[in-house]
């Protein structure tokens, strides 16, 4: 039950950072800069 739990997790975590990665880190350009407001700026985005 309990490994079923942490894999259900594990894979969660992977699909939402996969996600994320896909947008080009809108949210967290947004965060670091409010004013600039480039959507999919790869300014910040390192692979």
């Amino acid at each position: 039950m309990f490994d079923k739990f942490t894999l259900a997790t594990g894979v969660f975590a992977v699909l939402l950072f996969a996600y994320a990665q896909q947008q080009g880190w809108n949210l967290f350009d947004n965060v670091a800069n409010p004013a600039h407001g480039g959507s999919g700026s790869s300014r910040t985005y390192h692979k």
